[in-house]
């Protein structure tokens, strides 16, 4: 797959920017200046620098700096990513988990009210969920995600 199918799926998710995936992405001290360029902040979090997302560039669910995204940004590939890559799945076929992924996000945002980012929100959440739908939600979303994005182990 050429990699414009996978920026075109990556500007379509927007999963690994939206604290989704992730609370932080690291940040390698050489690449911290790409990031303070970008007006990207840039923390320590367990003794390492790291960006904390939601990312201040996501503007939907497209990051609005693309092309001149920092190191760490550029060289994540998410497991539907690399498949993508592989062939192993189609555009039409990827995008569409991709949607599906979306709406089981919002399901759980509805279930789930708060602060952003609902999906790390939710699953570290130290009291019991506000119903039954909200942690069906959760493992909803948890399902999709280690069945298409998180890679195997």
């Amino acid at each position: 797959m050429a990699a414009s199918g996978l920026s075109a799926l990556c500007v379509e998710c927007g999963l690994c920017c939206d604290g989704s995936l992730f609370r932080f992405l690291p940040v390698e001290p050489q690449h911290a200046p790409r990031h303070h360029a970008l007006s990207l902040p840039v923390v320590t979090q367990s003794g390492r620098l790291a960006m904390p997302l939601p990312c201040a560039k996501l503007e939907a669910r497209c990051c609005s700096v693309y092309q001149a995204r920092p190191p760490g940004c550029r060289a994540f590939v998410c497991h539907l990513g690399s498949r993508l890559e592989k062939n192993e799945v189609g555009f039409p076929a990827a995008l569409g988990l991709v949607r599906e992924a979306q709406r089981l996000i919002e399901v759980l945002r509805g279930a789930w009210p708060g602060p952003e980012p609902v999906v790390q929100r939710a699953t570290a959440a130290k009291h019991a969920p506000p119903s039954e739908q909200a942690l069906e939600a959760l493992r909803d979303v948890h399902a999709w995600l280690d069945a298409h994005l998180h890679w195997p182990e």
